[in-house]
């Protein structure tokens, strides 16, 4: 077997790995390999915890095993020693001969430093950087490449493509299976974002329930070019963040922030507080703004089998062919990717 397909077999592991438990941290697989046989796998988890590399050697029965193995990872070892130390400094005291790495860690902060301890310490190391590893992560890989947070849009609409049922009033679509799943996908975002129209009439808590996680909350974005909110009129604490054209009233709102260059610019305000991907969860104006502006790389629609009269509030018309087709609870959840906004 040559390098390709164990390193194939690493992102595998890789892909085990949960993107609402993996939130900010990338999904990385792991295989150790002697003699064509494999030793041990491994893979992130969980944000915070055990790296993949780690989780290899954890698995290993005999240490003696490992020495003079290859070990074969999706991503550059990180250098830095974080939360859970620097598996780079940890890899070279197990022995190996030789590691393979798919694709360098955009991250500067350990961006080829993990290489350069490898390579220090007397190990072989190979670079395969194969446009594969980069779908693994693409908010993580688009945020260090572009500098701004990966945008994923999202909208829920009717069997006949209404969003409510009476226009300024909000009406529940999807069921207890369909809301899991937006939830697993509120919980790998670092914010959520909605426009001041649905923030007046739904008045949403925007965090992530029915599900646990152990990583912080996302933060809550809402985007109030008018200033039409008061802080008396909403329960807003240092997790909310509201973005506004109108000087007094972020003036007179603690948690508002002026911005004069739209969208874009909030993007670019956002990646300066490290905030490596959003969710846009409406309304269709404000997701349609992000299409037109072609500042999205990804969307979710779900379709729920519910119908509303007519007269309610319309999604939007989208005509690109979904990515990706799949059955969660009353909805059709139809995954769109927009490959010209992604890295």
């Amino acid at each position: 077997m040559n390098d390709l397909t164990w390193m194939n077999l690493a992102a595998h592991e890789a892909a085990r790995g949960l993107p609402y438990k993996t939130f900010e941290n990338p999904r990385v697989g792991a295989v150790l390999v002697k003699k064509n046989k494999i030793i041990a796998t491994g893979y992130h988890a969980e944000f915070g915890k055990e790296h993949a590399e780690i989780n290899a050697f954890n698995h290993v029965k005999d240490k003696n095993q490992v020495l003079g193995a290859t070990l074969y990872v999706t991503l550059e070892p990180c250098a830095s020693r974080g939360k859970v130390g620097s598996c780079a400094e940890t890899i070279k005291g197990w022995g190996l001969h030789r590691v393979v790495i798919g694709k360098k860690d955009p991250n500067p902060t350990n961006n080829s430093k993990g290489i350069k301890i490898l390579k220090a310490a007397g190990l072989i190391v190979d670079v395969l950087n194969t446009t594969e590893y980069q779908l693994i992560n693409p908010a993580f890989d688009f945020f260090f490449n572009k500098q701004l947070p990966y945008v994923q849009l999202k909208l829920v609409t009717s069997q006949n493509g209404l969003v409510t049922k009476i226009v300024g009033e909000q009406t529940k679509l999807t069921d207890y299976l369909a809301d899991v799943d937006v939830h697993k996908e509120r919980a790998s975002k670092s914010a959520i974002m909605i426009g001041s129209e649905t923030m007046l009439i739904d008045h949403p808590k925007l965090t992530v329930r029915y599900i646990d996680i152990n990583h912080r909350q996302p933060m809550k974005i809402v985007i109030d070019r008018r200033g039409r909110l008061r802080d008396t009129d909403f329960n807003f604490s240092d997790n909310w963040l509201i973005y506004t054209e109108n000087i007094n009233f972020a003036n007179q709102c603690a948690y508002a922030k002026l911005v004069s260059d739209g969208l874009k610019g909030v993007l670019i305000d956002l990646a300066k507080q490290h905030i490596q991907s959003v969710m846009v969860e409406g309304g269709p104006s404000l997701i349609y703004s992000f299409l037109k502006q072609n500042l999205w790389q990804e969307m979710l629609i779900y379709t729920t089998n519910k119908i509303l009269p007519e007269g309610g509030l319309k999604g939007i018309s989208f005509n690109q062919k979904p990515q990706k087709q799949l059955y969660v609870g009353n909805a059709v959840k139809k995954i769109y990717v927009n490959n010209q906004g992604r890295v």
